[in-house]
């Protein structure tokens, strides 16, 4: 007879072939499909690669390798399939304890555009763009009821919401609209994200795009969930942008972010549990917004300058910071597209100065190489100290 720790064990390691198995039966129909989809044509990709490293006045070394390919073909208005790649690799080089995930995948899908034109399936990991950051191991479904409208359902398995992997106990089951017209786009929808049967998380959202008038722009999106211990809506985020051109050369934006900690009621109970406070939703109170305005002027063909500032409140303390950027980039010097930037944040427990250069060139109209540097000073309004970073 198995002891209970021999169970658990067996039945960890079921559910990760059992995962493993999925996530390869996904690449091999990629593959089957792959030489007729290059076949057609219209293949893209982009490989990304990237070096991480900081250091601090405590001689804290901290350095991340990073790689990120990506190969697709996208919706076109024929009939046919389409496909989308998109995964992650990192590695880390230092010594520290970090949890890094060495490889994540994005999306890994395979989609077909049915002959009426009206109805298109995709299939495997996906990010549903009709909605507010959701993704499905799944089948989503949508039809298109006259050119710009439509409506769509999706379902199957979804990604493990802490580090993502494949986990056959989060479900997911939704549906969406939407309506792209020429000076708009609206896409609205709801998801019920289940954990062993039980709802995780349950919410509504909505986006806009839109056109105002020739020199004024709008967008919006949020979500809004049902509490499962109130039974109340509860407005998790709302991100609005409002940019208004001026002139050819002078632009205005104003921003206003609401957001506060996504609550899993379900999958965070094993957490809860772990600090006694299984019953104590104690995330109701994490919520921020932030406000400011931002002005972009072009100085002359490729030189552009811009500043904005910002004001960020929490509710936890009902305490506050300020942001203050400024900032240029100069496109096509010798070559070389140069950007800068400097920061001062008046934080909430402190008061931090960041510089910022970004060098970049493309090669042979087919590879972008690009170096980023940064230096970081933080005074600690507790210890009166600063910390360097860079």
């Amino acid at each position: 007879m198995k002891s209970p720790s021999h169970e658990k064990l067996g039945t960890m390691k079921t559910s990760d072939l059992s995962s493993k198995m999925i996530m390869m039966l996904l690449v091999f129909s990629l593959l089957i499909f792959l030489p007729a989809l290059i076949h057609a044509g219209d293949i893209k990709g982009r490989f990304y690669v990237s070096d991480y490293f900081s250091t601090d006045s405590s001689d804290n070394r901290f350095q991340v390798l990073s790689s990120r390919f990506r190969l697709y073909k996208d919706l076109d208005d024929d009939p046919g399939f389409y496909f989308n790649f998109d995964g992650d690799y990192r590695l880390k080089i230092s010594d520290l304890n970090e949890n890094i995930p060495e490889t994540k995948i994005n999306e890994l899908w395979l989609g077909y555009r049915f002959p009426d034109k009206k109805f298109n399936t995709i299939l495997g990991r996906q990010y549903i763009y009709e909605l507010y950051n959701t993704y499905i191991d799944g089948l989503n479904v949508k039809y298109e009821i006259k050119k710009g409208m439509g409506f769509g359902v999706f379902g199957g398995l979804a990604p493990d919401k802490y580090d993502n992997k494949f986990n056959t106990k989060f479900r997911s089951l939704g549906l969406y609209g939407f309506l792209h017209q020429d000076k708009y786009e609206l896409n609205f929808g709801y998801e019920n994200l289940s954990y062993k049967e039980k709802t995780d998380r349950e919410y509504f959202s909505a986006r806009l795009n839109a056109e105002l008038t020739d020199k004024v722009r709008l967008d919006a999106v949020s979500s809004v969930s049902i509490n499962q211990v109130t039974n109340k809506l509860e407005i998790e985020n709302l991100n609005a942008d409002i940019s208004y051109a001026y002139s050819g050369k002078l632009r205005f934006q104003v921003f206003y972010d609401y957001y506060r900690s996504i609550k899993y009621f379900e999958s965070s109970r094993m957490f809860l549990d772990t600090v006694g406070l299984r019953d104590n939703y104690f995330l109701d109170t994490n919520s921020q917004s932030n406000t400011g305005i931002r002005a972009d002027y072009r100085i002359s063909n490729g030189l552009n300058v811009y500043a904005s500032v910002s004001y960020q409140s929490r509710k936890t303390d009902n305490d506050h910071a300020t942001r203050y950027t400024g900032g240029f980039t100069k496109y096509d010097l010798f070559g070389f597209d140069i950007s800068g930037r400097y920061t001062y944040i008046d934080n909430f427990t402190s008061k931090s100065e960041e510089f910022n250069v970004d060098v970049s060139r493309n090669l042979f109209n087919m590879l972008d190489v690009s170096v980023y540097a940064s230096k970081e000073r933080e005074k600690l309004d507790i210890a009166g100290g600063f910390t360097t970073g860079s």
